[in-house]
């Protein structure tokens, strides 16, 4: 019997009633127009005091928050309490064979349709490591609604920032977002042409802006 932490099938039973899209068959996950105030990420949020003022990003290590989709229903009741939750970001790098980077955007899409079930403000994120990704790394993602992005990684070089750059402006094209969320710094081609994109520091910028002020 498969230890059901490691068992990649245990969330099946939950996705019975989806709308299951695309050649990968992900859920299809509802629409949100929120746009995130205040933002912290899953690893501060855990041990924080006030969750109801915040919402809860994933923009992090992998590992860090393995535990949500080994355990998902142990954290329901307390994303619950929050303001809405960015979903999950499992890694999609472009070092990763593809069949990786299709059950990590397949992992992202089951947690937050079963944290949608549960009635939980949800924004969707979008995962990729080239631009054919994009034949499935949109299926399930909604159209006319708020998605999210992290530059993490993405603007470091050159190639990384132009493919980043080309893929926001493929998700801007087919999806069509009432709002991108993006969390980290602005990147000024993409200011330069949209006017829907909204910007929050990520967990690297906000801890090195603590160190500066405690320093």
């Amino acid at each position: 019997m498969l230890n059901n932490k490691l068992n990649p099938f245990k969330y099946l039973p939950y996705l019975q009633d989806a709308n299951l899209v695309g050649k990968e068959g992900y859920p299809q996950l509802a629409p949100t127009n929120s746009v995130p105030e205040k933002v912290i990420s899953f690893n501060e949020w855990r041990a924080n005091k006030h969750p109801e003022k915040y919402w809860v990003d994933h923009f992090i290590d992998d590992f860090r928050f393995e535990c949500v989709y080994n355990n998902l229903f142990r954290y329901i009741e307390r994303y619950k309490k929050a303001k809405g939750v960015l979903g999950t970001d499992y890694s999609a790098y472009r070092d990763m064979p593809t069949w990786q980077r299709k059950m990590n955007v397949g992992k992202n899409r089951t947690i937050d349709f079963i944290l949608q079930l549960n009635g939980i403000d949800v924004i969707p994120v979008v995962s990729f490591a080239y631009l054919n990704d994009f034949d499935w790394c949109l299926d399930g993602l909604p159209r006319n609604s708020s998605v999210a992005i992290s530059t993490n990684g993405s603007v470091r070089n050159i190639v990384s920032k132009n493919i980043f750059i080309d893929g926001v402006f493929e998700l801007q094209k087919r999806l069509k977002p009432s709002a991108l969320i993006i969390a980290g710094g602005p990147v000024s081609e993409l200011d330069d042409v949209f006017d829907n994109i909204y910007y929050y520091p990520n967990y690297s910028q906000r801890l090195l802006s603590r160190r500066k002020n405690n320093g």
